[in-house]
């Protein structure tokens, strides 16, 4: 670090050290406080000591000394990494990312901030940026792999393909996705553990583009290499879930859990089989738990608001969404969902502006169109309804609850031989829709 060295070998910092890289923190941590006690706020003492205080779970204490560390030696890229890991730890996102930013500035080839700042693009589902991050670290991995020796570089080739392979999964890029984790593959060489976790991931890219034999392949090579992995357990639920087979995707989600009792996407996934499974109380009580655990998980949240919507509970609906909804106002989904939860309410002029704000924020979305147009025409706006219904279906036209909303609209504009021909075809596309069935049924009554 850019300070002066100690005027003599310091034999706290030095067995302090040791400790340190042996990873004995609790030793290392009083040697550490004695050399603070007698320099001061020297820099690599405070990242050392910070060190030791984030291994053991203080990391307010740690943030405050690795702040401390900056504002003494600010061009240090490891200080402002460190302070970047920490603020992640206390769930403070976008400061963490400012600090890997920092670090990058300082340190452009600084893999492990970059690679960072790309995992928490994730996390935030940002994951077009994600995508960025990544494409740019694996170009300059390529570059260095040319080189002499280049060839050690191929393990952090394949974990950066890993990564890159399952951001573009996550963006629907399936094939491609599929393309990446192969070569991914190709550079993993022998580790086992990066090998199941790229086959994961293929399994579920493979899922994505309707391949759910081969998707169940991957993952059983998968889990051959890790069987007590909970995310790959849960990897095989998801993929058998996909694949149509409900029943057997109970047992692996179910294993998943048993290992980490709270992994959100396997209690995710288990309440979407539970309530393919026709139970629906179940799955309410499984998507509860998950917000018992993390009570901020957006998936969560969204899939039990319409579960309560679905079960006649448009009141604890709004319940969830609500508080959510100050926090986070401009979620489309969220005000999607609430609009419908007001409108199963009756509060139908409250329903119409949510549901007209998130047109606004999303304005082809297909979902916010039709539910905007059910209340409209609810509202007695049938004729201002229309053209809603025709925009939705334009993005969506085999939708059977678009065909039916848009049945119904025709009918309250009297237009009845369209309104059947509607609801016919709403009919087609799905023939369990008890609501298409009455609004047909009425027709003809």
């Amino acid at each position: 670090m850019a300070q002066q060295p100690l005027p003599q070998p310091d034999p706290d910092l030095q067995n302090g050290l040791q400790f340190l890289r042996s990873g004995m923190f609790d030793r290392a941590e009083p040697l550490f406080r004695s050399a603070h006690g007698r320099y001061g706020d020297r820099p690599e003492i405070l990242h050392y000591l910070a060190v030791c205080l984030s291994q053991r779970g203080a990391f307010a204490e740690a943030e405050t000394l690795w702040r401390k560390a900056i504002a003494k030696d600010p061009n240090e890229p490891m200080l402002s990494y460190n302070l970047g890991l920490v603020a992640r730890q206390q769930g403070k996102l976008d400061e963490a990312a400012k600090r890997f930013r920092d670090t990058i500035r300082r340190q452009p080839f600084h893999i492990e901030a970059r690679l960072a700042l790309a995992s928490l693009h994730v996390e935030q589902n940002r994951f077009t940026a994600a995508e960025r991050e990544l494409a740019e670290i694996i170009a300059n991995v390529e570059k260095a792999i040319e080189q002499p020796e280049g060839e050690k570089l191929k393990p952090l080739a394949a974990r950066c393909r890993n990564m890159l392979g399952h951001v573009l999964y996550r963006l629907g890029n399936h094939s491609t996705a599929v393309e990446v984790l192969d070569m991914a593959m190709a550079d993993a060489g022998d580790d086992v553990q990066r090998q199941a976790q790229i086959l994961g991931d293929k399994a579920l890219a493979l899922s994505g583009l309707g391949h759910h034999e081969q998707a169940v392949a991957e993952a059983e090579r998968a889990l051959a290499l890790m069987p007590q992995n909970p995310t790959l357990n849960h990897v095989m639920g998801f993929v058998l879930l996909f694949a149509g087979r409900v029943s057997d995707a109970m047992l692996p989600i179910q294993k998943a859990l048993s290992i980490d009792p709270t992994l959100m996407p396997a209690l995710r996934t288990l309440a979407m089989a539970q309530n393919a499974a026709g139970q629906a109380d179940e799955a309410v009580g499984t998507l509860q738990r998950a917000l018992r655990y993390n009570p901020h998980d957006r998936d969560a949240l969204l899939r039990l608001s319409i579960l309560h919507i679905e079960g006649g509970r448009p009141a604890a609906a709004v319940e969830l969404l609500e508080p959510y909804l100050k926090t986070v106002p401009d979620d489309v989904r969220a005000l999607n969902n609430l609009g419908l939860a007001l409108h199963g309410l009756k509060r139908l002029d409250e329903a119409r502006r949510v549901l007209k704000r998130a047109s606004r924020l999303a304005t082809d979305d297909p979902l916010v169109l039709t539910n905007l147009g059910s209340v409209l025409v609810d509202l007695g706006r049938a004729a201002e309804a229309r053209s809603l219904h025709e925009h939705a279906l334009r993005g969506l036209p085999d939708d059977a609850r678009l065909l039916t909303n848009y049945g119904i609209c025709l009918a309250a504009l009297g237009e009845k031989d369209r309104a059947r021909e509607t609801l016919d075809a709403a009919l087609a596309a799905n023939p369990n829709s008890a609501e298409a069935l009455a609004a047909r049924t009425s027709l003809d009554s």
